[in-house]
């Protein structure tokens, strides 16, 4: 299934890592996952190496500060969620009325809806601390899934809490995929392709690994202005759209609620310590690689929150398939 992130030739093993027979690529091995970037990217193309290595610290900070404040375990979720709000959904399960995280479950189980998962091979793109693919596991059986992010951080929790033997992690770029064509039969995209400075290359990339009849279940929060463009991009590049959907009211809604938990002691924004909540945990004085955590988390007031309100941008749930 892995393949050359380059030129998409096949690999040799060895203990410590994969390399290129075609081009000399090489990937290093570690004990619970595979590192499969192309490091010469940041030659070919240094701007887009930058803003993805920005996006990477930015990450990589959050679980460093999660681990610090002993809360890391229960922060398997960062995604905005969602809570219903009269319309009709498109779950079919409803997750239990107490559990960690529920608001981001729901978001999960509304943009599966009734996808058939159970059997099929599933990749989780831009997978963060491994949330979604752990319950896609626990709810839909498919029979394998990989998780893949471009944040080294995150796949290391992620392979050391991972028990599953259908399931994997690999660190990887959503704009170069490191798998054959026509791989998985399902592939997942969570609030992860705004960080994408080429998004147009990973609609392209995973049309390629997708097999025909394949779906893509995909969230994001875009521009107003620009969702006609995005879906423009999605249909070049090879994918049907089946269902879209704007669910901005209930992200808002679910902003809303998750609001108090987020920055309450143990929340991401303050062990984040960007809000002026003091955890006890880091008496350094180190920059912060995440210049607004209230933006990065949708808190009510944020830039990114009243620009939702105001429908400047909006949170649309889709469902794309590749044709047969």
């Amino acid at each position: 299934m892995l393949v050359c992130v380059a030129c998409h030739s096949e690999l040799d093993v060895s203990e410590d890592r994969l390399d290129c027979r075609a081009c000399g690529a090489s990937y290093p091995v570690h004990p619970s996952y595979i590192a499969m970037r192309d490091e010469r990217e940041a030659e070919r193309e240094p701007q887009t190496w930058q803003a993805k290595a920005q996006e990477e610290r930015e990450y990589a900070e959050i679980a460093e500060r999660l681990a610090r404040a002993g809360v890391e375990r229960f922060a398997t979720h960062l995604n905005f969620g969602y809570v219903p709000n009269g319309r009709p959904q498109r779950a079919v399960i409803e997750p239990e009325a107490h559990g960690l995280n529920r608001n981001s479950l729901r978001l999960l189980l509304e943009v599966v809806g009734d996808a058939d998962l159970r059997g099929r091979d599933v990749v989780d793109i831009g997978c963060g601390r491994g949330g979604n693919s752990a319950a896609l596991v626990r709810y839909f059986q498919p029979r394998l899934l990989v998780g893949l992010d471009l944040c080294e951080a995150n796949i290391a929790f992620c392979s050391a809490r991972n028990r599953l033997p259908q399931v994997s992690y690999l660190v990887g770029d959503a704009e170069r995929l490191p798998f054959a064509e026509e791989s998985f039969e399902v592939a997942l995209n969570i609030e992860s392709a705004h960080a994408y400075p080429h998004r147009e290359r990973f609609y392209r990339e995973v049309c390629r690994i997708l097999r025909p009849g394949g779906v893509l279940l995909y969230t994001e929060l875009m521009l107003a202005e620009e969702a006609r463009h995005h879906l423009r991009m999605l249909e070049e590049a090879g994918l049907l759209i089946e269902r879209d959907e704007d669910m901005t009211a209930n992200v808002l809604l679910s902003c809303d609620e998750n609001a108090r938990q987020r920055t309450g002691q143990q929340g991401i924004a303050a062990v984040s310590g960007t809000l002026g909540v003091s955890t006890g945990t880091d008496s350094t004085s180190t920059p912060s690689a995440i210049t607004d955590i209230g933006d990065f988390i949708a808190l009510p007031g944020s830039r990114k929150y009243e620009e939702m309100r105001r429908g400047e941008r909006v949170y649309r749930m889709m469902k794309l398939v590749k044709p047969d």
